[in-house]
């Protein structure tokens, strides 16, 4: 609700309790909102924004190593990306039928209506007010050739694009994780992207929230970043026969024998994970 006198005060409030979470519950956090990406199309907008925040803030702060002090234009940032079209966003994850011309055409405008609805708030932060109206640039290149402003801005043009593609909608079905992966990974001139790639080193190429299989023939959910991208602690839901565990069981996918053979869609997982159960394992 952007039209309440109090919004950036609100918008201050979620960052910091963002900003702690991410600091000491990264994966807790992880698992939390791809869970809820996947499985809840209420209110859509809010959870991929803040998706969006917290895997840029890990990639910004454990891979590329940006200063600390960035972080809050990042996440503020990252939180207003959409502040334009949040309704038609939350519309778009339900809606069956093909995009009106109305539609493309707020879809196409809204980061540079999401700049001026900022500074109506009266948003004085220049790389905030930037970072927003440049988010969905294609602009390859090293990050180290861009101003402070526009870095942030490919870091979540990045970030929005990869969580956007594994989330699913009425219409379509999500990517392969594969699939959303590689798009970020190369940039449009199918270079390797510098954004992406921190991205996809900070969060896992199996990100907790995900759902794998193993070479037990386990069916299991991630639910912590291991020592390396492919290789996370996962708690198994499903047994080589085929039946829930009842209680989860942890298995280390550095062991051969519960190496990860490949991702499975949330679409095709038929037991229901219990939110809390998980992250009381994480």
């Amino acid at each position: 609700d952007t039209h309440s006198e109090n919004f950036l005060q609100r918008l201050g409030k979620l960052y910091a309790e963002l900003g702690e979470l991410v600091q000491h519950h990264p994966d807790a956090t992880l698992f939390a909102l791809i869970h809820l990406s996947a499985t809840e199309l209420r209110m859509y907008s809010a959870t991929h924004a803040m998706l969006v925040y917290v895997v840029c803030s890990l990639a910004a702060r454990d891979v590329l190593q940006w200063p600390t002090e960035l972080d809050e234009t990042l996440g503020k940032a990252a939180l207003t990306m959409n502040v334009s079209m949040t309704t038609l966003q939350d519309q778009l994850a339900v809606q069956t039928q093909a995009l009106t011309n109305e539609q493309i055409d707020a879809i196409e405008r809204h980061p540079q209506r999401s700049f001026a609805a900022l500074l109506e708030l009266g948003v004085t932060d220049e790389r905030w007010l930037l970072a927003v109206r440049h988010h969905h640039d294609r602009a390859p290149g090293p990050l180290a050739d861009k101003k402070p402003a526009l870095r942030i801005a490919r870091l979540i043009q990045r970030a929005d694009m990869f969580t956007s593609r594994l989330a699913p909608r009425v219409s379509r079905t999500p990517m392969s994780t594969s699939a959303a992966m590689q798009g970020c990974y190369f940039d449009e001139e199918h270079q390797v992207d510098e954004a992406g790639a921190a991205l996809i080193k900070a969060v896992g190429v199996y990100s907790p929230g995900l759902y794998v299989r193993l070479a037990s023939n386990e069916l299991a959910t991630v639910i912590q970043r291991g020592k390396n991208t492919s290789t996370p602690r996962v708690a198994v839901v499903v047994n080589r026969e085929g039946l829930p565990t009842g209680e989860m069981i942890i298995r280390d996918t550095s062991l051969p024998a519960y190496k990860i053979t490949g991702s499975v869609p949330h679409r095709d997982v038929k037991v229901q994970v219990a939110l809390d159960k998980v992250l009381a394992l994480i």
